[in-house]
């Protein structure tokens, strides 16, 4: 897929033409028939179509991906490359971008606002926010993994050349903990499970093609990490457990989360009527053993101080990174190049539609369920969706933006027709808004 710019709006040379006459945003935005729900989230329904003739589109223009160096000490998204080594079937290295530029886009307030309410019932939002998922189970070799830390560890007074590839991160007020690289860590055929099982959930569940370099940390007494944001390094930071939780020996050690509701206080959790404490601020996901947990990393997040132990074998002891380079993934008899005319299409016409609602930022990752037979979509179904209404936008509530946004995606993925004959197919496929 195409990283694409939204178009302006309006501009200083030459002003654009009155747009055609077409009936209001929101009910071109309701869905044609009820959304079944899938069994497996009452959250991210399905949707079926009847397939429809495309119509044309030129294709976008590719942008290259810029590399961001790291902020938090981490090599930079360049290094990720060892990771893409497996030939899965993936789109090309470029992903559906929408950029919202807030001070080009016009839309009537007033009548967005009046459509809103006249509406509300019938706009409502495909999919949940989920900034935090967690994977319970998630890795079948995390035994074998920890089991290597612990050899290592197991007798102090050893003098192996393992016990002496740490580093001892430590930024005043920001950062302490004792980190390694997994790559050079563990055995190169356990490590390579650990990459694998990562993109190809990355891939299937996230639409990313990649990971960054995977770190393996452990906190002992006075470790932690405060609240910090780590916007450039991927759409989404994993945290994946070694520790012996059920049985530790210390306290603190949860990543901490901050609640979407506290970036809005005063219009969400704010009551003259009673007070609030850590839990209403704070989302605390605790790393049991072999638990994944995927964020937003946008959102502020930390690790509480561990206090307790100073014995790295009843440490909290976890790897983690980001997701980097969302990117369509493809299974099934489509390919990449038949695939990618017809999604360009359908972005464009993403575009086009998303020039009359307010600015929204975040990641739509959906699952297309496309018929072999004649090419039509079957099913569309939201695997991640960390969109965000931002506050430059008009007076409405935030979950009929992101209804709005959900709906446009809809509209324009399930007409979809690609080419027909083979196999049927899926596509994960990440929508970018920035």
């Amino acid at each position: 897929m195409q990283r694409v710019a939204r178009r302006s709006m309006r501009s200083q040379q030459q002003p654009h033409p009155p747009p055609p006459q077409r009936p209001p945003l929101l009910q071109r935005l309701q869905p044609r028939r009820p959304l079944p729900a899938t069994a497996a989230s009452a959250s991210a329904p399905m949707l079926a179509r009847k397939p429809r003739s495309g119509a044309a589109s030129r294709p976008l223009k590719a942008v290259e991906a810029p590399q961001v160096p790291s902020a938090c000490g981490a090599p930079t998204a360049g290094h990720a490359h060892a990771c893409l080594k497996h030939a899965r079937r993936r789109g090309p290295s470029t992903v559906c971008r929408v950029a919202m530029e807030d001070e080009t886009a016009q839309f009537d307030s007033d009548a967005l606002a009046e459509e809103g309410e006249e509406q509300s019932e019938a706009l409502q939002q495909l999919s949940l926010a989920r900034h935090v998922i967690t994977e319970e189970e998630f890795l079948p070799c995390a035994r074998q993994l920890r089991d290597v830390f612990d050899q290592r560890f197991g007798e102090p007074r050893s003098n192996s050349p393992a016990r002496f590839m740490w580093d001892y991160w430590h930024v005043p007020d920001q950062y302490t903990l004792i980190r390694t690289q997994a790559k050079v860590y563990f055995p190169e055929a356990l490590y390579d499970q650990l990459e694998d099982a990562l993109i190809e959930y990355g891939e299937r569940q996230l639409g990313c093609r990649a990971i960054s370099p995977i770190w393996l940390s452990y906190y002992v007494d006075g470790c932690q990490q405060e609240l910090h944001c780590d916007n450039p390094h991927g759409p989404f930071a994993f945290v994946l457990s070694l520790t012996e939780w059920d049985v530790r020996q210390f306290r603190g050690g949860e990543t901490m989360i901050l609640r979407p509701g506290v970036l809005d206080y005063w219009g969400s959790l704010y009551s003259a009527g009673y007070g609030l404490e850590m839990d209403s601020l704070m989302e605390l996901v605790e790393p049991v053993f072999n638990r994944l947990t995927v964020f937003d990393p946008r959102f502020p997040h930390g690790v509480r101080q561990v206090s307790g132990t100073k014995d790295p074998r009843e440490a909290r002891l976890v790897l983690h990174g980001w997701f980097t380079q969302p990117t369509p993934f493809f299974s099934g008899g489509l390919t990449a190049e038949e695939a990618q005319p017809v999604l360009d299409a359908a972005m464009q016409e993403v575009m086009d539609v998303l020039a009359e609602l307010p600015v929204a930022t975040g990641v739509l990752a959906v699952r297309l369920r496309v018929r072999g037979s004649d090419g039509g979509v079957d099913s569309l179904k939201f695997l991640a969706d960390t969109l965000v209404p931002l506050p430059a936008g008009p007076d409405l509530p935030a979950d009929q933006i992101r209804a709005g946004f959900q709906r446009v995606v809809v509209d324009a993925l399930s007409k979809c027709v690609f080419p027909a004959g083979g196999d049927d197919s899926e596509i994960t496929l990440p929508v970018v808004f920035e």
